[in-house]
């Protein structure tokens, strides 16, 4: 049975109980649903849009995100209205990355990450890089986007520089 929107948990602990309890076993939907879960603007977008609906079925109760047609809704949008569609509903475009990146994980979009990361913020790709890594069983590595570097610049992002600039 489809609940209403205004069943879905407000408690993220609730919420994440309910999806994962959703997405069990399969490691790749578990990865996308944390994900979307743990960037608050997408999340709260998905779920505005009715893509997070809550089931009840012999098995339980539990909630699930609709992926593909979230991504199929933000594409369309997109493509239509251009960034100042996606932003008028509520979706920036760095959300719009990480809504490619779980729609990929999820299994029900395949779109290469090489397109779907281009304007992805700092603290979403930090999210991002953690869920991949979720994804191919590291389920507890966490990410240094700064390379552990106080300025942000470590040795490789040097060198690549160094690289760039005799070219």
């Amino acid at each position: 049975m489809n609940a209403t929107p205004e069943e879905i948990p407000q408690d993220l602990a609730k919420l994440e109980e309910l999806l994962l309890r959703g997405a069990s076993t399969v490691r790749q939907v578990e990865a996308a649903e944390r994900l979307v879960l743990r960037v608050s603007g997408l999340r709260d977008w998905l779920i505005a849009n009715h893509f997070v609906r809550k089931y009840n079925d012999d098995s339980g109760v539990f909630a699930a995100t609709d992926f593909e047609s979230a991504y199929r809704y933000a594409n369309e949008l997109k493509r239509t209205g251009g960034d100042g569609a996606l932003s008028e509903s509520g979706l920036n475009e760095s959300h719009y990355s990480v809504l490619g990146v779980a729609a990929n994980l999820s299994g029900k979009i395949a779109n290469s990450l090489r397109y779907a990361v281009h304007n992805i913020d700092e603290e979403d790709a930090q999210l991002v890089a953690e869920s991949l890594l979720y994804a191919f069983g590291y389920m507890d590595a966490v990410v240094d986007v700064t390379g552990n570097e106080t300025d942000g610049i470590g040795p490789n992002a040097i060198e690549y520089d160094r690289r760039t600039l005799e070219l």
